[in-house]
């Protein structure tokens, strides 16, 4: 995948976060630096990606994406460490069912939504990419052109494209995933920095399932793989990690401002 720098994964404790960090561990990365809200989940991520590949270093950080100070003395911490940072994958996130719709829908739900999903990828973005508009180009392990300076793939959805009913907050956040990405692509394309974004569907992770407290969602999830994806499947988290790496590194250098929808048919109908 042609990915030999430095990488940082949110949300890297599980599913397709976690996912991402392996990937990169797995295609080559000199280095990994994995943050989650739960240290005990990192701690497994970590140990999991240095016995299995034990030229890449890896750092792990409790974080809370939310918080800007929190988000700033990371990011400075494992740019020190590592001397650069090549990578960013935005993977934190979360969602909520609007039972009722969204008349129904908690102030405290549609801004703790909003606040992980969206601000906490815009702090993480501002503070990587200061980063990386700092450092030099990095050389590309396939043709040795040092042709980008920097890539940042943002986690949208399918629900960043389309809507769905009871799921206001995530679908307006999701929206503005895309957006952000668009616009920070035109902001940084000329400095070799690129910015994408990749809108999974109905993927097997413990959100899906309905393990981060909405059992509701779960149960919805199952009835809409079974009635209305094409490919007849959910999908993986190490799918959606394969798309995710491929634009990160340097087989994908034209690709900037692009929204990849890995879904198994679900949006095409």
């Amino acid at each position: 995948m042609d990915v030999p720098g430095f990488a940082l994964v949110t949300g890297a404790g599980s599913g397709i976060g976690r996912s991402c960090a392996i990937t990169f561990a797995s295609e080559g990365a000199a280095g990994v630096a994995v943050l989650d809200i739960s240290m005990t989940a990192l701690d497994t991520v970590k140990a999991e990606i240095e016995f299995e590949h034990k030229d890449c270093r890896v750092l792990a950080y409790q974080l809370d994406v939310t918080n800007e100070d929190q988000v700033g003395k990371a990011v400075d911490e494992i740019a020190r460490v590592f001397g650069r940072i090549d990578y960013l994958v935005n993977c934190a996130g979360t969602t909520v069912k609007h039972v009722g719709g969204t008349a129904r829908a908690e102030t405290k739900d549609w801004a703790r939504v909003l606040d992980l999903n969206l601000n906490g990828t815009f702090y993480m973005s501002r503070a990587v990419l200061r980063v990386m508009l700092s450092q030099e180009h990095i050389i590309s392990s396939r043709n040795k052109d040092a042709i980008r300076r920097g890539s940042i793939v943002n986690l949208s959805s399918i629900l960043g494209v389309v809507g769905a009913p009871m799921s206001a907050a995530y679908v307006a956040s999701k929206h503005a995933v895309i957006g952000f990405t668009k616009a920070a692509s035109e902001d940084y394309a000329k400095d070799g920095i690129r910015v994408n974004a990749v809108c999974p569907g109905y993927t097997d992770t413990p959100l899906s399932r309905g393990n981060g407290g909405e059992p509701l969602l779960g149960k919805i999830v199952q009835e809409k793989v079974a009635r209305e994806v094409p490919i007849g499947r959910i999908g993986q988290p190490h799918e959606i990690a394969d798309c995710v790496v491929w634009l990160s590194g340097g087989r994908s250098s034209m690709v900037t401002g692009a929204v990849i929808v890995a879904d198994g048919g679900f949006t095409q109908k």
